[in-house]
């Protein structure tokens, strides 16, 4: 007589099974049956991780002289947020609105102030959003480049071919895990970039362009810029008007983890097989 358990899946998402039920069948020695996509799920439950990196920059800075960057003003008024067209469309369009009321949360959170009605703005924000091949941040010093085109992002620009091993990106080759980050940022990103204009005074002036803040996700093929934007702004907001050393500075967290719940083993008996007709 052959034992079955059967069970019944109350809900499920990404897969884990209640170790209750698997004890229960591993004890009586008897089998547990599940579906194939049950099974699958067990393998996209394992823990994982969103990467977010950031780029953050001082636009306006004098090269070639030391000590403190600039300081710019605080009160800032918002244009429109503006979606950077490519050759591959974002999976779900993204909320301009959604966006812009993110980046002004991040802006109060980080020590900035709207500006109030008949007040003049020191700052003028402007947003991009979209997804594309950025340039490469850890080839920026490898000599020279053939230019990609230039997207709508303040002058970011495509995949760059770059020759390597010269002066300091000789040194930055040999450090640990560069070419692991070399690698990641080539892929393909989702991206925010969030820009500080000065406020111009003089219609004619040209446009000065004080800091810019970049945050980034992979995989833009399997996310919505809607769902992920709050946690990239998030980590991006403590960065505004901040000069990052390094290349790109990556956070990693966590995506949250999705259940399969199984109900109470239901044993259903099974008779024998009936003994072979004599000849």
């Amino acid at each position: 007589m052959k034992t079955l358990v059967r069970t019944s899946i109350l809900s499920s998402a990404q897969g884990i099974l209640r170790p209750d039920v698997v004890a229960a069948a591993s004890r009586s020695g008897r089998w547990l049956f599940l579906t194939a996509g049950l099974c699958l799920g067990l393998v996209a439950a394992r823990a994982q991780e969103m990467d977010i990196g950031i780029r953050s920059s001082i636009d306006d800075k004098v090269f070639g002289k030391s000590g403190a960057n600039p300081v710019h003003g605080k009160i800032y008024g918002m244009l429109p947020p503006q979606l950077v067209t490519s050759d591959s469309k974002l999976v779900i369009p993204a909320d301009g609105n959604l966006i812009a009321a993110l980046v002004a949360r991040e802006l109060d959170n980080n020590g900035f102030q709207r500006v109030a009605k008949g007040q003049r703005p020191q700052i003028v924000i402007s947003m991009h959003y979209g997804r594309g091949w950025l340039r490469n941040p850890y080839l920026a010093g490898a000599g020279p480049e053939t230019p990609g085109g230039f997207s709508a992002v303040g002058g970011i620009d495509a995949p760059t071919v770059s020759i390597t091993g010269m002066g300091e990106q000789l040194f930055k080759e040999m450090g640990t895990g560069f070419e692991q980050k070399l690698q990641k940022a080539q892929y393909e990103k989702l991206f925010i970039r969030v820009t500080a204009w000065e406020f111009p005074t003089d219609p004619k002036a040209k446009p000065k362009m004080l800091w810019h803040t970049m945050v980034l996700v992979d995989d833009p093929d399997h996310r919505d810029l809607n769902r992920v934007a709050a946690e990239m702004l998030a980590n991006a907001g403590h960065y505004f008007d901040k000069e990052i050393k390094e290349e790109e500075v990556d956070i990693y967290k966590p995506v949250p983890e999705g259940r399969v719940y199984v109900g109470k083993p239901e044993v259903v008996e099974t008779p024998p097989a009936p003994p072979p007709k004599a000849k």
